[in-house]
């Protein structure tokens, strides 16, 4: 990469792409984020136009400040080819199912520029690791909670994946209870033990501010996130235990709220497991995809 030369970092989710022009192996450059709408349920137009939006609005950005772009490095949930950049998803961006990405971009980009892509989780991973360098000894493994969970573990540095890219081994799909791990260890799932405790949240409400009820006293709360950290032990554990983790890191939007479910994972893995939550999630990410 020389002087004049910068990357493209494109975070996605499901209602927006976070974009920002980045140095390869370091991050973002400050003042170059953007946010640009994206429903992952439209239109193979819509979605189509929104991904050109993101990406030609850095290259313009590059090009007013007199950089090239060299390559256009992504993360994003699966499943999806991370290898050939072709989406695998069927429960949202549907409509393009079977495209790969550098199609999708069509003339935004030239055929010289570089397209590299990786798993959310992993791409995480890497920014923790590239940011923590006493990490890469052993074996780090991180864990998302938010809408879903996420997990993914590295190796002396290396994250382990599978041949398509995705996480190596999962924890969402465990077999637990009477469905999936992810049922009981998600945003979904606090809620719903909210309910059952007799909790009551107004429309407007969500789990950050069923956290904020946590911390004021709300035990009803405060329970519904133990209860996930219980789950989280119950489930994890075995695994956590065969790859030999010694850091275990959370990140997500519910790891936030990490305080209310701390003493249930860390005395439910025990004193060889070192835990700890990624404050910047955003800035780890981009780090991460800046090292794809």
């Amino acid at each position: 990469m020389t002087k004049n030369s910068r990357i493209i970092l494109l975070d996605v989710g499901g209602t927006f792409v976070k974009s920002s022009l980045g140095i390869a192996s370091q991050g973002a450059v400050e003042g170059t984020f953007d946010s640009t709408p994206i429903s992952s349920e439209g239109t193979a137009e819509q979605i189509e136009n929104s991904f050109r939006e993101a990406v030609s609005g850095q290259m313009m950005r590059a090009a007013q400040a007199g950089f090239d772009i060299e390559a256009v490095c992504v993360v994003m949930p699966g499943p999806f080819n991370y290898k050939e950049g072709i989406f695998l998803m069927k429960h949202k961006f549907a409509s393009v199912y079977g495209r790969s990405f550098r199609d999708i971009l069509g003339d935004v980009i030239g055929a010289g520029i570089r397209l590299a892509f990786a798993h959310d989780v992993n791409g995480a991973l890497t920014g923790a690791l590239t940011l923590r360098p006493e990490l890469r000894k052993g074996v780090t493994a991180m864990s998302t909670l938010g809408t879903g969970l996420g997990f993914s573990y590295a190796v002396d540095g290396i994250v382990m994946q599978s041949e398509a890219g995705s996480p190596a081994r999962n924890l969402w799909n465990k077999p637990y209870g009477t469905g999936i791990l992810e049922d009981y260890v998600s945003r979904r799932a606090i809620l719903r033990f909210y309910k059952e405790l007799g909790g009551i949240l107004s429309e407007r409400e969500d789990v950050k501010e069923m956290a904020d009820k946590a911390r004021q006293g709300d035990q009803k709360a405060l329970e519904a996130f133990r209860r996930a950290g219980r789950h989280y032990v119950a489930g994890a554990k075995d695994l956590i235990d065969e790859l030999g983790v010694n850091n275990l890191l959370f990140a997500g939007q519910i790891a936030r709220s990490f305080d209310l479910m701390e003493d249930e994972i860390r005395q439910g893995l025990g004193e060889d497991v070192h835990v700890s939550v990624v404050d910047d999630i955003q800035g780890t990410v981009l780090v991460g995809i800046a090292s794809l």
